[in-house]
């Protein structure tokens, strides 16, 4: 028996891996959207929508391990890297994009809030939320 717990316990990382969801508001008037795209979003070079509407990119906190898959997925990085592009822009007058403290915290906002958009890995049973891009 010990040795079976000892097995399973040593297989459990292998078999965990969480996908990686791109969530905007339902009201959002578009379906999907693109790496480049995501990415353009979350520099801050594409601020609004196409229908005029404002775009708000909510982060996880920069330790998530989500954000850390999210800026490795994205940006082919990782967020303490990002942070210095942060860093110029900050210094050009631009605030990064606002950091939620939870997954559910993003899901909310994102409810909440039309022009905003978000990642998380829990896929998100909210009809009040869409799913943009998935990352496996």
């Amino acid at each position: 028996m010990k040795m079976l717990i000892i097995l399973l316990a040593a297989l459990l990382p292998l078999s965990v891996h969480a996908d990686l969801f791109i969530i905007a508001n339902k009201d959002l008037p578009i379906e999907k959207l693109d790496k480049s795209e995501i990415s353009a979003i979350y520099l801050l070079k594409k601020k609004h929508w196409e229908n005029g509407d404002d775009i708000m990119p909510i982060n996880l906190p920069a330790t998530a391990d989500a954000r850390a898959r999210f800026t490795a997925q994205i940006f082919d990085s990782t967020p303490e890297k990002l942070g210095s592009y942060w860093d110029k822009m900050l210094f050009k007058g631009e605030s990064p994009p606002v950091t939620q403290n939870s997954e559910q915290a993003v899901v909310l906002f994102v409810e909440r809030i039309k022009g905003a958009i978000g990642y998380v890995e829990t896929k998100p049973q909210s009809s009040q939320i869409k799913i943009l891009q998935q990352f496996k």
